[in-house]
């Protein structure tokens, strides 16, 4: 299929409602369209993204695909689904810059502007994150580097990741080891933007952490005739690894041992400031907000 000039935001959800309608909003003057693919949610992300696509029925589209087994095909899928000449892989908790010198607007600008080169070209950008409530970012990598579970925390400033393609012939999602990508990835022309589009904003609940580390494990270690489902693979390993069959339980110590010690404050000075919907949702509702008090470390839900 002829695309046509623009813009296409692919967005992966799963369990995001506390971030989705941000991170979609963000969006909409960028992309030509929003596609937004969720994979079996069981919060309030689908209610959340239907009432955008009411509000915004041009750009915001939604598809509830709790069957699609992996991330690289509801990235595929969602590009199935798409028109459009350049394509955005994000994730349902990013928010973009909409002001200032980082505003994402501008970057549109350039974009669709550029002519198109012999070789297929991807934008590779950089990313701030925030973690665990928008105080907190990961410490650097090598800090607790004996501990396999820590890497699923990101550190201040992720180095820069391909996440902007102008679409070829053969351009498909496929699985890359741990990560998902696109084929021919060797062959792309990679583009490093020295400034963010977006803030990566991890605030998820206990058990959304929990499983997305542990999933991110059931795949890693490929043994799907064994465990063909993560509930398969939980099932076998939890009492192992967390020395209970509570899931609630193992949730608490997985955050107690492999998450919370992992943390620092985020300085916006040192590693980037915050979007404008990020610091509006900071004075509106922060959502979470961690606590240290007697030696240990606790997160409280602030509200609604």
């Amino acid at each position: 299929m002829k695309r046509k000039p623009g813009i296409s935001v692919l967005i992966a959800a799963q369990n995001e409602e506390e971030m989705v309608g941000l991170c979609v909003r963000s969006f909409l003057e960028f992309g030509d369209e929003v596609i937004v693919v969720d994979n079996g949610s069981t919060d309030g992300t689908g209610d959340v993204v239907r009432d955008l696509a009411a509000k915004h029925p041009q750009t915001v589209r939604f598809y509830d695909c709790p069957d699609l087994p992996d991330l690289y095909q509801n990235r595929e899928f969602a590009f199935r689904q798409s028109s459009r000449e350049w394509i955005v892989r994000a994730d349902s908790d990013y928010v973009a810059y909409t002001a200032g010198a980082r505003d994402i607007r501008r970057f549109r600008e350039e974009l669709l502007r550029r002519k198109r080169s012999v070789w297929p070209e991807a934008f590779s950008v950089l990313q701030p994150n925030v973690v665990g409530d928008f105080w907190h970012t990961g410490v650097p990598a090598e800090d607790g580097a004996g501990d396999p579970m820590r890497r699923y925390i990101p550190g201040p400033v992720s180095p820069p990741m391909l996440r902007i393609y102008r679409t070829f012939p053969g351009f498909r999602f496929q699985r890359r080891g741990r990560w998902e990508g696109v084929r021919f990835h060797r062959f792309l022309r990679e583009i490093r933007l020295e400034r963010p589009l977006w803030m990566h904003c991890s605030i998820k609940s206990d058990m959304n952490y929990f499983f997305r580390s542990e999933r991110t494990n059931w795949r890693e270690r490929g043994d799907f005739a064994k465990y063909p489902t993560l509930a398969s693979y939980l099932a076998a390993v939890i009492e192992q690894k967390y020395g209970t069959r509570d899931r609630e339980e193992a949730a608490r110590r997985y955050m107690e041992r492999h998450f919370y010690p992992y943390l620092q404050e985020y300085d916006p000075a040192k590693f980037g400031p915050y979007p404008h919907a990020v610091r509006e949702q900071m004075a509106r509702n922060p959502i979470y907000r961690i606590r240290r008090e007697s030696g240990r470390t606790f997160r409280e839900r602030v509200g609604r």
